[in-house]
């Protein structure tokens, strides 16, 4: 069988490239000239005998041999990581970073607590918290750029190991007084998600995972959810609903914080579809974990009740 090794400064210049989207952009991350970067990619290219990239004008898309040499790029990147970290563990002075990609909303609301209460036990430990739609976070945590990834989830992912999950309650929000609010008893009442199209509704974008899920949902009731206001970021649906009459649906974690202080307040969605998600502690299937990463695990695991 044919063996060879891939040289590190060209499949660090490809990385970029898939990064950045374009030769030149990995350039200017580099600061080496374009020409340099066109080579390192054309010298794959020739060793691996297929097209790394599709050339189009705004830009380069990776083919499936490209993400195929992403995914194993990546993976040398983390091995090179976690053995330096292990080495210098032994001689008392290398710190190790965990790097976690999170879901906006409660990964941004739960995990820094959590980060801040490990560290006062492993103060060596750093965290790295990049924090994105839902569905990314999957396939940061697959191609070796997260450690952890902390997502909402409707089903099995291909490559991803489940350390945690917990079921994601999907709830109506709303501010105080809203007609659909209710008080005492009546708020833990489940609304159907029919009710909703009669008010103006602040959505996620269409690409994210609940969007998806509640399109799905939609279609099953002939129910047309035409929302007045969609963001990627939360806090901005969240401040959408203080005035007017608005509703979002979220999980409910996400909006904790909004509802513990009584700036807004929720109701329970009577939806199996909706209901059928978890929010999920992922890690890769087979790519062993630094060894801070592994305690951190076993740290989520001791303390689960409070994690979410």
């Amino acid at each position: 069988m044919k063996r060879f090794q891939f040289d590190s400064t060209a499949l660090r210049y490809f990385l970029t490239v898939v990064d950045t989207g374009s030769v030149n952009g990995a350039a200017a991350r580099l600061n080496v000239v374009s020409s340099a970067v066109s080579r390192q990619i054309a010298g794959l290219e020739q060793r691996l005998q297929n097209q790394l990239f599709e050339r189009h004008p705004k830009g380069m898309r990776v083919t499936e041999v490209g993400r195929i040499l992403a995914d194993h790029a990546r993976r040398v990147e983390a091995d090179a990581a976690r053995t330096y970290a292990e080495i210098g563990g032994q001689n008392g002075r290398f710190t190790q970073t965990v790097k976690i990609a999170g879901a906006h909303g409660f990964a941004a609301q739960a995990l820094p607590r959590k980060f801040a209460a490990f560290q006062a036990e492993y103060p060596s430990v750093r965290f790295n918290l990049t924090v994105l739609d839902a569905g990314l976070v999957t396939e940061r945590v697959r191609s070796a750029q997260a450690d952890i990834g902390v997502t909402y989830s409707h089903a099995a992912e291909k490559d991803i190991a489940v350390v945690f999950a917990r079921p994601a309650e999907i709830v109506a929000v709303m501010r105080p007084g809203h007609p659909l609010a209710g008080s005492g008893a009546q708020r833990l009442t489940p609304l159907r998600l029919t009710q909703l199209s009669a008010y103006p509704l602040a959505l996620p974008e269409g690409g994210s995972a609940l969007r998806r899920v509640l399109d799905m949902a939609s279609s099953l009731y002939n129910t047309t959810l035409s929302p007045a206001f969609t963001s990627n970021h939360p806090e901005a649906v969240y401040n959408y609903l203080l005035t007017g009459d608005a509703v979002t649906l979220c999980a409910r974690l996400s909006a904790a914080e909004h509802l513990d202080a009584g700036r807004l307040v929720c109701r329970p969605v009577d939806d199996a579809l909706l209901n059928g998600g978890q929010i999920q502690v992922q890690t890769h299937v087979s790519r062993p974990l630094p060894d801070a990463a592994q305690r951190f695990l076993r740290f989520i695991r001791s303390n689960s009740p409070s994690l979410f």
